[in-house]
């Protein structure tokens, strides 16, 4: 009898751990642990895993998600789905009223009592919530009634990058409309921003940016958290592009939020001079942050900030200025993505470079590959290491990309694309591919030059 899907991951998964573990012993990384009391260098912001350790992890998440669809009940897996509501409030309990943060007083665990003690906290409704926790990987049941935070939990403490994405429950909000806005008479074939779950869950007709510019309450922690998600993807951007290749220009970043990847390109290359454009109301954060988080020792000026539309005209213009975009076109629909590069190629010069930091979905090239010349090629250049296709690794090794691309749809009306849906755009905006760069992250960087006339 042939059990070829289960012998086929198995053989992957574990041709996949042990390159895994050999990885990691040849970059001399320590053992991982869900027992540790310190984050592991793996879990570092700051450097992306060796390429090895990186490609390798991937491949055994995807198998082990392969596996769990392949063996799971349908019936359980339609009730976890269901009671999946759940994760975020649990989390937000977990993290809001102080248990994340006392319990790491206590790393061999503390008992459900003393957390009603110290907490104010009724201890049987704790028990439940923590398990469940438990059951999501957060926390280690101990002995009965005892939890103790993981290696994974760590990233929610105070200080933590991980605690800026519990911030919120407009999510949970623009979720349950997400439904009816699928149905709405006048919504539901609308690309329109202004025609999305999220008015639908607010009650508005304002756009999402214009809602969030007057509420501001809830736009200090959005941008946190909009920052918090690119700096999960910092490490890679920095590390597997060529920014020598931008000596001799002033880096434009078009849309560049409070300045974090300006600030980590000027600290890790002193020799780049980058420009932050924002709107009106970010530009206050975005100096503050330039101050507080730029190499002292650079010069003046090394990284500035000024108030700039992107739909309205660029004024820096000339070979002078390379330009880039960070997860900014995702935030729109087709008609919008290509005024935005539209204004950016009116004025780029010949030399100039125009970066598009995004997420490229579907199947396309694994590694940098030049595209100018070769326009019609989107098939794999290099072969796969892995039993399991790039494909089915882009799928299922992690859900974060999945689910940002729809929480973007529910919000702005923004599409995910593939590579060719992303030349369409930047050819329509008078830009070319120059070069397709796979990045240790969630995004890649097309890289593009004006097309002269």
């Amino acid at each position: 009898m042939s059990h070829h899907e289960l012998d086929t991951l198995q053989t992957a998964l574990n041709t996949a751990l042990n390159c895994l573990r050999n990885a990691m012993d040849g970059s001399k990384l320590s053992p991982l642990s869900q027992y540790a009391v310190d984050l592991h260098p793996l879990d570092s912001l700051d450097v992306p895993a060796p390429n090895d350790v990186y490609e390798a992890r991937r491949a055994a998440l995807a198998c082990i998600t392969e596996l769990k669809h392949l063996l799971q009940h349908p019936f359980e897996k339609a009730a976890e789905t269901t009671l999946s509501v759940y994760d975020f409030p649990t989390v937000q309990v977990f993290v809001d009223h102080g248990i994340a943060d006392y319990m790491a007083t206590a790393p061999p665990g503390i008992s459900v009592a003393t957390l009603q003690s110290e907490l104010n906290l009724d201890s049987h409704k704790i028990t439940t919530i923590l398990r469940h926790l438990s059951a999501r990987g957060w926390v280690r049941e101990t002995e009965n009634g005892v939890f103790a935070l993981n290696r994974s939990s760590r990233v929610l403490l105070q200080g933590h990058m991980g605690r800026s994405m519990i911030w919120h429950s407009e999510y949970m909000k623009v979720a349950e409309a997400l439904p009816q806005w699928l149905i709405h008479p006048e919504y539901k074939f609308s690309q329109s921003p202004r025609h999305t779950a999220f008015q639908l869950a607010n009650n508005t007709t304002k756009p999402f940016f214009e809602w969030v510019k007057d509420n501001n309450d809830y736009l200090g922690p959005f941008a946190a958290s909009v920052e918090a998600v690119g700096k999960y993807a910092t490490p890679g951007i920095l590390s597997d592009y060529p920014w020598e290749t931008c000596v001799g220009s002033t880096i434009v970043d078009c849309g560049g939020g409070s300045g974090s990847l300006a600030i980590s390109l000027a600290n890790r290359f002193p020799y780049l001079r980058l420009v932050v454009q924002e709107r009106k109301e970010m530009v206050a954060i975005a100096e503050t942050n330039i101050k507080a988080c730029l190499n002292t020792s650079l010069a003046h000026g090394t990284v500035v900030v000024e108030a700039h539309d992107f739909f309205r005209p660029q004024l820096r213009t000339g070979d002078n200025y390379s330009f880039m975009l960070r997860h900014v076109l995702h935030n729109w629909p087709e008609t919008q993505a290509v005024s935005i590069l539209e204004n950016i190629a009116a004025a780029a010069g010949p030399k100039s470079k125009i970066l598009i930091i995004e997420r490229v979905s579907g199947h396309y090239p694994d590694t940098h590959v030049e595209l100018e010349n070769n326009p019609a090629d989107t098939s794999d250049v290099t072969p796969h290491t892995s039993l399991i296709g790039e494909q089915t690794i882009l799928n299922s090794s992690s859900l974060m990309p999945h689910v940002l691309a729809l929480h973007l749809l529910c919000i702005l009306n923004s599409h995910e694309r593939t590579l060719d849906q992303w030349r369409d755009i930047i050819v329509r905006a008078g830009l070319v591919i120059t070069g397709l760069y796979k990045l240790r992250a969630h995004v890649s960087i097309l890289e593009c030059r004006a097309i002269q006339t």
